[in-house]
């Protein structure tokens, strides 16, 4: 397997066959997966990093990494890059999953950062995103504690629902602006704000 990056306390690398069920430990969870319309089967999680892993990772030369904890050795959850569907079309976004277990240490912030900045000044990419719904509080302050900022959209789901969405932007260059970016702090707390403000918007209009 290969070794895509290090951080301080994680390495990702990619994914095999082998990692599948410790993996399906999470995608198959329905607390893990309640941001997700159900729990996956094994098959469908097999589906899932066939897509986004293995062939990802030939067609574009990236796709979701397996986290290991460096101290330990452990697989305990999957970050990476992928194409995802944006308002302005397909674009790269960093997503992640962690075994339970493993929540609240700060290793899904590190792991994403270290995605984005991988991204940027790596695979060359200009703009990198992460899609959050507002609901998902937990991965609305990874998001805003790695990304410049934010826009929110609405789209439709695959089941013909009509949903508000958070994307958050980094860019690699984004010039003087950088120097009126709120703190990690403070954008977690305007973020959450916000979403909010969208949750209490949606109730009334329902």
């Amino acid at each position: 397997m290969r070794e895509i990056l290090e951080t301080e306390r994680l390495t990702l690398r990619e994914i095999t066959k082998a990692d599948l069920p410790i993996l399906f430990g999470i995608f198959g969870d329905v607390q893990s997966m309640g941001f997700y319309p159900r729990a996956k089967s094994f098959e469908e999680t097999e589906a899932w990093f066939e897509k986004l892993a293995f062939r990802s990772y030939k067609e574009q030369g990236f796709g979701l990494w397996g986290i290991v904890e460096r101290a330990t050795g452990e697989l305990i959850g999957d970050c990476g890059l992928t194409l995802q569907q944006t308002p302005r079309g397909l674009e790269p976004e960093i997503g992640y999953h962690l075994r339970r277990e493993w929540l609240g240490r700060g290793y899904a912030a590190e792991a994403a950062a270290a995605c984005r900045d991988f991204g940027l000044a790596s695979l060359g990419f200009e703009r990198i995103v992460s899609i959050v719904s507002p609901e998902n509080v937990p991965s609305l302050r990874v998001a805003a504690r790695i990304h410049q900022r934010w826009e929110k959209y609405r789209t439709v789901t695959a089941a013909g629902a009509e949903v508000d969405r958070f994307l958050f932007i980094s860019e690699r260059d984004v010039g003087e602006a950088a120097d009126h970016v709120p703190s990690a702090e403070a954008r977690v707390a305007l973020v959450e704000g916000d979403a909010l403000l969208l949750m209490r918007r949606r109730e009334t209009e329902s």
